[in-house]
């Protein structure tokens, strides 16, 4: 929700009008809380439906009580090197914010109900599917703004024709991703290129894809595949099952994802190995994995494990990483699971290793084709878990990651670092 700063008299003014006291923004917690119908909130006896609505009005009337008032917002003094390029100022000019959405998003209600009403007001909002939506930016009204861009899941032509224009690229000042994966980001050479920087929603989605990892080694092990077919044939069978506790993780790609899987997985019991780029960024305090090797080591580090969990980023560097040598490497009686990036694994390999039974199965929530083509070899595979795409896909999701997106712009307008900067060169 848009937060009226304290001290101003047109707050006063606008709450007489409406008659009741704002609150500061509801958390997440509150926000599931109300969608389950658990609270109630009131404010004069409206509850909090009629808040958040009110709420937003009285952000409106504030803006135009200190438009009409002598009131002076104070001037924000020089920014950190940093940030400077890439923030505004909360007395000077305005930002014009361009949230490039996917179609079936412009509806949805992070949108419609909390992008205008928790974005700092020194931002204006153009939101748009279509290049034609951004026309007033690109060569009208607004075309001597500065530019920040939001990509909220738009598809890449919109990208490519919104940054081709000169008058907007020399404008952009600050971009983010509203997914943790900047891949179809860095695709477009005017994103990649350029000199204002890229966050993202690092971090938003990592709790449930530490779950799914856990969950992708409990299926496995309890042979949910088998008891499902025998319900389904109506057969009552006693069957061994196994256990994770005990058992040995590899978690390739020992990033934010793959820390949450792990600590997970080391809180069930198992032992928990990890490959990453940069072995030496690994916190001395963390207790949830045991050893952490480079990337040149990952055969060595394979080996013992029970699964190999890949949360690794799309890169170059890290293209099929996971191909016919690694899996080789793998126990015959060990389990894939991917919750990072298709084209980390090469598919093709993978499908030879699963029939000839080179490791005993995989679970696989990414593609490097996503959609999978209907007439893929993992579709009828009984060793193979597929959860297409949607192991992170919470009923959140799109709130996770907007709470990102204010976090960053709150943190421009006060001349705050950012948060999750991409380093472009690496690709995460």
């Amino acid at each position: 929700m848009s937060d009226v700063p304290s001290g101003v008299d047109g707050a006063a003014v606008a709450g007489d009008a409406f008659g009741f006291t704002v609150l500061g923004g509801m958390t997440r917690a509150i926000r599931e809380r109300f969608a389950r119908g658990v609270v109630t909130m009131k404010a004069n006896d409206c509850d909090v439906r009629c808040a958040i609505v009110m709420r937003r009005a009285l952000a409106h009337a504030t803006r135009r009580a200190l438009a009409s008032s002598s009131f002076a917002a104070p001037t924000v003094g020089p920014l950190p090197p940093s940030v400077r390029s890439t923030s505004t100022s909360y007395a000077r000019e305005m930002s014009t914010l361009c949230v490039l959405a996917a179609p079936s998003l412009l509806a949805s209600k992070p949108l419609t109900d909390r992008l205008r009403a928790e974005t700092p007001k020194e931002f204006d909002i153009v939101l748009g599917s279509e290049i034609e939506d951004f026309k007033d930016v690109i060569d009208g009204a607004k075309s001597r703004d500065e530019v920040s861009m939001l990509w909220w899941f738009a598809k890449k032509e919109l990208v490519e024709g919104f940054m081709a224009s000169a008058s907007v690229g020399e404008r952009v000042r600050w971009m983010h991703s509203g997914s943790a994966g900047v891949e179809h980001l860095l695709a477009v050479d005017a994103v990649k290129n350029h000199s204002a920087p890229l966050s993202n929603g690092k971090g938003a989605f990592s709790a449930s894809l530490g779950e799914w990892g856990v969950f992708a080694c409990m299926y496995f092990a309890k042979r949910v595949d088998v008891m499902r077919k025998a319900q389904s044939e109506r057969r009552w069978i006693r069957e061994h099952v196994g256990m994770i506790e005990g058992k040995r993780m590899c978690v390739v790609g020992y990033g934010d994802i793959g820390a949450h899987v792990a600590s997970r997985a080391k809180a069930m019991g198992m032992h928990v190995d990890a490959v990453r780029r940069s072995p030496e960024k690994t916190s001395a305090n963390d207790s949830s994995v045991e050893r952490v090797v480079s990337f040149a080591e990952i055969n060595d580090a394979v080996k013992d494990a029970d699964y190999v969990v890949v949360a690794l980023p799309a890169t170059p560097e890290t293209e099929k990483m996971i191909n016919a040598d690694v899996l080789r490497s793998m126990k015959p009686s060990s389990v894939l699971i991917n919750v990072g990036r298709g084209s980390t694994v090469d598919e093709d390999a993978l499908v030879d290793a699963l029939r000839d039974k080179t490791i005993a199965g995989a679970a696989l929530d990414v593609f490097a084709v996503e959609p999978l083509p209907s007439d893929h070899a993992f579709y009828g595979m009984e060793n193979v878990l597929i959860s297409f795409h949607c192991a992170d896909l919470t009923a959140d999701y799109h709130d996770l990651a907007l709470d990102c997106f204010i976090e960053n712009a709150t943190n421009v307008v006060k001349g705050q670092p950012l948060t999750h900067v991409v380093d472009k060169a690496l690709g995460y």
